[in-house]
């Protein structure tokens, strides 16, 4: 699952609107923050400034592991900016990780919803895709890669080749990866030894990528097989 990091301290805070039934009020300062740089000047600002306390859930939930107060930190930098995306994309993260899907589902959705994240979309395929629900998943993926996603664009690869059998589609989804995230050589090898696509296969998923309408012109692979 994809997952943002540090917030630059705001300047200007955005006008928030009412997310939370009550306004989030911070925890006591917690010494286990000692250890991590900027962590008092975040948490002097936190109860005005939604990236100051995006910074300290992050804290919470990559480097001390505490994901009750990284969540109760991501919900007030939500409550200051309802438009954090990050925090939002990391709630529906720490949600995932926990199992929480419906809630992890919420979160995304929410993030998407805001600003067509990428991201989130994607991660709403890895959901769904979990879930055995392959026909959303396919929908949040193609999502996803519309707005140039590589991770999407290698997930519905596997998607293709894993749950739906079908592996011209599998090829030409990784076809796409080539030159974007791994050298042509790998992918082929990939392709061939991994998944024991033949030759003509795979020369079908490369037809097929050319001609896509899913797949954006510029990540399209156009130099032959």
């Amino acid at each position: 699952m994809m997952k943002y990091f540090f917030n630059l301290l705001l300047a200007l805070l955005l006008t928030s609107t009412v997310l939370f039934a009550e306004n989030l009020t911070i925890p006591p300062y917690d010494n286990r923050l000692d250890k991590y740089p900027n962590t008092t000047e975040w948490y002097n600002h936190a109860d005005i400034d939604s990236a100051s306390a995006f910074n300290i859930g992050l804290l919470y939930d990559t480097k001390i592991n505490d994901n009750k107060l990284a969540e109760i930190w991501y919900k007030k930098a939500l409550f200051l900016d309802p438009n954090n995306i990050d925090a939002l994309i990391n709630l529906g993260v720490l949600c995932d990780d926990t199992k929480r899907y419906d809630d992890a589902i919420r979160w995304y959705k929410q993030a998407y919803s805001r600003t067509n994240n990428k991201d989130a979309a994607n991660n709403l395929g890895l959901i769904y895709d979990h879930k055995k629900k392959y026909k959303l998943a396919n929908l949040w993926y193609i999502k996803a890669i519309k707005k140039e996603s590589l991770e999407a664009i290698k997930n519905l690869g596997r998607l293709y080749h894993y749950k739906l059998n079908d592996d011209v589609k599998a090829a030409e989804y990784f076809i796409a990866l080539i030159d974007n995230k791994y050298p042509k050589d790998k992918v082929l090898t990939y392709l061939k030894n991994n998944w024991k696509l033949s030759d003509k296969t795979i020369k079908k998923g490369y037809e097929a990528q050319l001609k896509s309408k899913i797949i954006p012109e510029k990540l399209k692979y156009k130099g032959g097989i």
